[in-house]
């Protein structure tokens, strides 16, 4: 039973883990084990460099927290002093369609009792078809290294 528990419990930290996707560009210095955060360029007062940008995604919904969470630890990863938050959006990126009733463009035909073929005409269902769009929220920033 432990062991079902256990396994259960690192699913969900992996599913977890997964839901924010991180893609950097920039320079790598010695990992850091604290990183300044900022909401504006003008806030950082000490002298530095922009080393990279990242930009975090995860699906529509996602608490913006948690992207800010794993920019820190990715700024830390990547050695930056500072991370400064940049813009937060959200983008459609892909859509789908479902469809319910009956849409058949085919033609109906049906044998009456008599055994007759007779036509009864095309487009004789009706259905609804909703799309909604797939979207991600998208978090974009730099990472500062003091000098």
């Amino acid at each position: 039973m432990q062991s079902r528990v256990w396994v259960v419990g690192a699913f969900l930290i992996a599913l977890l883990g997964g839901c924010v996707n991180t893609d950097y560009v920039g320079e790598s210095y010695t990992p850091t084990s604290q990183v300044d955060v900022y909401y504006s360029i003008d806030d950082v007062e000490r002298s530095h460099v922009v080393m990279g940008k990242i930009t975090a995604t995860a699906m529509d919904g996602w608490d913006s927290a948690a992207m800010v969470e794993e920019l820190k630890a990715q700024a830390m990863a990547k050695g930056a002093d500072g991370l400064v938050i940049m813009d937060v959006h959200t983008d459609t990126v892909g859509s789908y369609t479902s469809t319910y009733g009956d849409s058949s463009d085919d033609d109906k035909w049906v044998i009456t009792e008599d055994g007759k073929l007779k036509h009864r005409g095309s487009n004789s269902g009706s259905s609804t078809s909703i799309t909604t769009d797939t979207k991600e929220k998208v978090m974009d920033a730099e990472l500062l290294k003091y000098q």
